[in-house]
């Protein structure tokens, strides 16, 4: 399924994402972090805005994730940096839906062509 130079991958299962537990998965080579929160499902870069921080060892306050190396805060929501911060780099966020039906959760990624 394809949507404006995007394409949907299935990437999981609701049911096999805990709430506020951030889940590695691969997309088409690319490390996507995939937190659950309040019930609604988020997907952003696994690296911080820094560029090396691994967001998947961080910490979710929140909306909030913090990097563990830099210890600057991204929202989950946009990637935008948080607070006080010396990083103007935003981490990437992905588009995601969940079929209400079965629980499967995909995944926009941008596709070339």
């Amino acid at each position: 399924m394809t949507s404006k130079g995007k394409e949907l991958r299935r990437i999981g299962n609701i049911r096999d994402i805990d709430e506020e537990k951030i889940t590695r998965v691969g997309v088409d080579g690319k490390s996507v972090l995939l937190i659950k929160k309040d019930g609604e499902m988020f997907a952003i870069d696994s690296i911080c805005g820094e560029g090396c921080g691994p967001l998947e060892d961080g910490i979710l306050e929140g909306f909030h994730i913090r990097c563990p190396w830099y210890h600057e805060y991204y929202d989950i929501r946009t990637g935008k940096p948080f607070g006080v911060t010396h990083c103007s780099s935003s981490i990437k966020t992905y588009e995601t839906r969940v079929n209400e039906t079965n629980g499967d959760i995909f995944l926009y990624v941008e596709v070339n062509g």
